[in-house]
């Protein structure tokens, strides 16, 4: 089974009472009928103080077909269907299960979509509840705010008294920089995006996040076998090597320059892991607002009277497989935990290679 995470907090999630695997997770029914989310204007809203997009179409990018794998990527020249097989086949998936079927969607594309709403909303949640000092999980008694997690809504509202909460340890607890938990689940560089970026004392947030539909919108391998985003990070020099060996072939083929390129390039990252990256548009029904908190004035997003509304949230996440064994034998891959790594295309995609 994939998992999301490796293990959630103890008594953090109520949805489930024992599981790590958001897999046996959304294999119920009552899960798959409540999947939830919010409200705002596009990123260009420069007026915005808050990160948000509300819009209930899809990024144009997605309607042409653009992964964000890359304009010089091998990949992004194949088929649709090979990069789904390749990706495929590192998650352990049979080619007979990926083979298209008009009108029919596989069983495992319905799953990881599911999965990745049941993810993005936790994390979410946690997101918000970090920013804005909202203690999600403990009900608050600390800084009073209201925060709920039932029946696969998540619910916050910090327009509470928060005063208490620096005296209580909440500020050293509630980080994007400490808490594990998040950092599990959102890539470090998204993080960043939101780390100081609005000031809770002079801002409150009310947020209700229901997902009610998923769909796999995108999946494919990187290129090169070996290529992790730890490994870029650590080797800065990698990044868009990608590219130039796919340069290298382009002038002359498979030449003799071309691989002395792809032995130098195995030699810096080995072969054994591989990057998979797939995306799903999450359909919610959300109520999303951030107020002055001096003046009472909603500074983005809806009015206080106003109606759940539906939108769609583009949702990127990636992983990285590995050989189950030192000998590479047996042909089953290891797979780690998935991590959000871009939202509603914040980083346009948050590509490392």
């Amino acid at each position: 089974m994939l998992l999301l995470h490796q293990g959630l907090r103890q008594g953090g999630i109520r949805r489930s009472t024992t599981s790590s695997s958001f897999f046996s997770l959304l294999g119920s029914s009552s899960i798959r009928t409540r999947l939830s989310s919010t409200n705002l204007s596009s990123y260009q809203d420069h007026t915005q103080v808050f990160p948000w997009r509300h819009d209930a179409s899809l990024p144009d990018r997605v309607l042409q077909h653009n992964d964000f794998s890359g304009a010089f990527n091998p990949t992004a020249r194949d088929p649709p269907i090979l990069r789904k097989l390749i990706a495929a086949r590192e998650l352990n998936i049979s080619a007979w299960d990926v083979l298209p079927i008009p009108f029919y969607k596989h069983d495992w594309e319905i799953q990881l979509a599911l999965n990745f709403a049941v993810a993005f909303e936790f994390a979410i949640g946690e997101l918000l509840g970090t920013v804005f000092r909202v203690n999600l999980f403990c009900l608050c008694h600390v800084n009073k705010a209201s925060v709920t997690n039932t029946d696969g809504v998540v619910t916050i509202d910090s327009s509470k008294d928060n005063s208490s909460s620096s005296s209580s340890g909440i500020d050293s607890i509630n980080t994007l920089d400490n808490n594990d938990y998040l950092n599990s689940m959102m890539d470090k560089k998204l993080l960043k995006q939101y780390q100081y970026i609005i000031n809770p004392e002079e801002y409150q947030i009310k947020l209700s996040l229901r997902p009610i539909e998923a769909e796999l919108q995108h999946i494919f391998a990187v290129p090169v076998p070996g290529l992790t985003r730890d490994i870029v990070e650590q080797k800065q020099y990698l990044k868009g090597a990608i590219y130039r060996l796919h340069n290298a072939y382009d002038e002359n083929g498979f030449d003799e320059n071309y691989f002395d390129l792809v032995s130098e390039f195995a030699k810096e990252v080995g072969h054994s892991k591989r990057t998979v990256i797939a995306e799903a548009s999450v359909k919610c029904n959300e109520f999303f607002q951030v107020k002055d908190r001096n003046t009472g004035k909603v500074v983005q997003g809806m009015e206080d009277d106003s109606a759940e509304e539906e939108v769609v949230h583009l949702v990127r996440f990636e992983v990285v497989t590995d050989e189950k064994n030192e000998n590479g034998e047996g042909g089953e891959r290891e797979i780690g935990s998935w991590k959000i790594i871009d939202v509603d295309d914040l980083l346009e995609g948050n590509v490392f290679h």
